[in-house]
């Protein structure tokens, strides 16, 4: 599976959350392939901005940016290559460290 991150407007949260929470037995939805929700400055990335985390196939690329767009997100859009990866590495870090801390806890 591709890795990507959409980068969002603070100030759509709420449209984009009604999209994030849509439909979540659909195949083709983000409850259903998973998503990260990330603020921009505890993020590394830019102030002001919400990242979201996901991954899948193209098709489930076209629908997420598709009802983005519906839902009134104007702002939704492919972060650049170098803060997409940097969130990349932040959500595998962080994934790494719970494994571990679970590890340690059913050791």
């Amino acid at each position: 599976m591709v890795e990507r991150v959409y980068e969002i407007n603070v100030s759509e949260r709420l449209k984009l959350d009604t999209v994030l929470k849509a439909d979540p037995y659909e195949d083709l939805s983000f409850s259903k392939q998973g998503y990260k929700l990330k603020e921009g400055a505890a993020a590394g990335g830019e102030a002001g901005k919400l990242y979201v985390y996901t991954s899948g196939d193209d098709a489930f690329f076209k629908y997420a940016e598709v009802k983005m767009k519906e839902a009134g997100v104007e702002s939704a859009k492919r972060t650049a290559p170098a803060t997409e990866s940097k969130i990349i590495a932040l959500i595998h870090e962080e994934d790494a460290n719970a494994e571990q801390g679970f590890g340690a806890i059913f050791g």
